[in-house]
């Protein structure tokens, strides 16, 4: 009796401990998940977790202020390209020092987030990075104005023998939009299953769901043979790092329509450059260019 009970007594702990290492794992190294929340009795697979994403050029020194639960800041260095996963119940502030001052950003638990340069290659924390480790992450999603979009299409002479690429689409409006009102075929890409159900529920609603279609891949992996256009919202370094995609697979005569930034060391192929007025004082640049000719 007693070697019985012993031996359910084994056999349980040994269950629980099986369960507990199911439960507990999370999937994510050690070094880039920093819990701020405060620990349960037992681990728990549903814990809140903000991502920031270092796509800057250099390690980000940055610190998690003192928050409920943690009395002391937190100071972290994130390597380029690396994922930190803060496991938080309650927003948290953090500060860096983006070279020219120190700046202080709110992050709020379940939402992705990104240390990126802005227009003027100063570093900020955008909303809306992936926080995934294994696809580019190009942009945070900031859709472009519709009038924008409208003149974006009209400055690359949009029409229906175009087929108009979007990488990064987010909802899917300026293949849409040249769809629609060009005639053209289109394709975005996006990682984001949610927006990409958007973006076919939207096309259909504007009755060229049979024109374009949404695929879901890291963009930097995508063949642009087909597209004669490329309308694309994307950040400096975003650019930058497609460059190489654009130069093995768009054909002579290609053109690019870029909202707001410029491609780097492609002026000599700009076409054309336009200010369009926007709200709150904020104005738009379009920026056309187009492929050579010859190669």
């Amino acid at each position: 009796m007693k070697r019985a009970v012993q031996a359910a007594l084994t056999i349980g702990f040994l269950v629980l401990a099986g369960l507990a290492l199911f439960v507990g794992r999370t999937g994510k190294g050690p070094e880039n998940r920093i819990d701020l929340s405060p620990r349960p009795a037992a681990p728990t697979s549903f814990e809140e977790e903000a991502t920031l994403r270092n796509v800057t050029k250099k390690p980000m020194a940055y610190t998690i202020m003192p928050g409920p639960g943690d009395r002391a800041g937190r100071t972290r260095t994130l390597a380029v390209g690396a994922v930190d996963r803060i496991v938080t119940h309650l927003p948290v502030e953090i500060s860096f020092d983006n070279g020219r001052r120190t700046t202080t950003y709110l992050v709020h638990p379940g939402k992705p987030y990104s240390f990126r340069y802005d227009e003027t290659n100063i570093i900020k924390v955008y909303p809306g990075s992936h926080g995934r480790e294994d696809a580019a992450d190009l942009a945070p999603y900031v859709p472009t104005p519709p009038e924008v979009v409208a003149r974006m299409v009209e400055i690359g002479a949009i029409g229906p023998g175009d087929v108009v690429y979007d990488l990064g689409c987010g909802d899917g409006r300026m293949v849409i939009a040249s769809a629609r009102t060009r005639g053209a075929r289109g394709v975005g890409i996006d990682l984001d299953e949610a927006l990409l159900d958007e973006c076919r529920a939207a096309a259909e609603r504007a009755g060229v769901g049979k024109l374009v279609r949404f695929l879901r891949m890291d963009a930097t992996k995508a063949r642009l043979t087909e597209a004669t256009v490329l309308l694309l919202y994307l950040l400096p370094e975003s650019l930058e790092t497609l460059e190489p995609a654009f130069e093995r697979d768009l054909r002579p005569g290609a053109r690019i329509v870029s909202h707001d930034y410029k491609i780097p060391g492609w002026d000599a192929r700009i076409v054309r450059t336009e200010i369009l007025p926007g709200d709150n004082g904020r104005d738009h640049r379009i920026i056309l260019y187009r492929m050579p000719e010859k190669r």
